[in-house]
């Protein structure tokens, strides 16, 4: 099926400068192929003057092979968004550009409060030396040390998370299976949601950062950085850690494998889920802003 835009859509639609894209349930449900058609429609789209990137949850080398993906085939990203908006970073480096950490008295709050209800939380701190290399460790004081790897970062084992020096700038709590689950969700929501931001992304885990690293903050911040506008913004995703990102942009798109809530926040909702969701969206933008060119063109050679 192919997504027709209504007109209002359309006219955001052609002044898009650039496609923040998330990566979990977005563009990494791929195959190969499929995964070499978003990247095609993303270079067709540069050669256009549109520009892409990547808004994710990861840590910054947890989403390095993806930028290695898009770098093998000649696809170069500028600043991507990573710890779902609380660190803005350069892959290529990489370099920390805008960095959110949490207040160390809600961290204190929030981990005592996880020993309460007896869970291990991990603890994600992003740091550069003097020199500027970057330095990313996962902390944990819980059955979760058990492994020394962890989204792409190390995984060190402390005996209290209190007693860290580093800024935090997430944490990701495994959430219980069913009801508890929910419960705990909700708990810690009720408890910390004026303090911190609370969100999941569909997998096993409850994510949290500072209360303004969300997505759509990150974007903004990047949308000055290449001096452009939110609106000149397509932002595609398929969780609730999207939500503020799609409902933020100029054109939000939910992929067709995302919750009813997030679809209710998009400008479009693709027919197809993942990474074919993906290429449905790049294809409806392709094909508005090749026309609008055409008919300006015409008009130029008219006049």
């Amino acid at each position: 099926m192919t997504l027709r835009p209504e007109a209002r859509t359309a006219a955001r639609l052609k002044r898009i400068k650039l496609v923040l894209m998330d990566v979990d349930g977005t563009l990494v449900t791929s195959d190969s192929a499929t995964f070499s058609r978003v990247v095609d429609q993303l270079r067709r789209l540069k050669g256009i003057g549109v520009n892409f990137s990547i808004a994710t949850g990861r840590t910054i080398n947890g989403v390095a092979p993806i930028i290695q993906q898009m770098e093998d085939v000649g696809a170069k990203l500028p600043p991507m968004i990573t710890y779902n908006g609380a660190v803005v970073a350069l892959g290529e480096k990489p370099l920390v550009l805008k960095i959110k950490t949490i207040e160390r008295g809600a961290f204190s709050e929030l981990v005592k409060r996880c020993r309460v209800a007896g869970v291990s939380p991990l603890a994600y701190a992003c740091t550069a030396t003097p020199f500027g290399v970057l330095q990313e460790t996962t902390y944990s004081e819980g059955a979760d040390g058990a492994t020394t790897e962890f989204n792409g970062s190390l995984v060190r084992r402390v005996d209290d998370l209190l007693r860290i020096e580093d800024d935090i700038v997430a944490v990701l709590i495994r959430r219980p299976a069913g009801p508890a689950g929910d419960a705990l969700l909700a708990d810690l929501t009720d408890r910390f949601g004026r303090v911190l931001r609370i969100t999941t992304s569909g997998g096993p885990y409850i994510e949290i950062c500072h209360p303004l690293g969300n997505k759509r903050n990150a974007m903004v911040e990047l949308a000055q950085m290449l001096r452009i506008e939110a609106e000149d913004v397509m932002a595609i995703g398929d969780n609730f850690n999207d939500l503020e990102m799609i409902e933020g942009a100029g054109v939000g798109v939910a992929v067709a494998n995302s919750p009813e809530l997030v679809k209710a926040a998009a400008t479009l909702v693709c027919s197809q889920g993942g990474a074919n969701g993906v290429v449905e969206a790049l294809r409806v933008l392709m094909r508005v802003i090749r026309t609008e060119k055409a008919l300006s063109g015409a008009l130029a050679r008219a006049i």
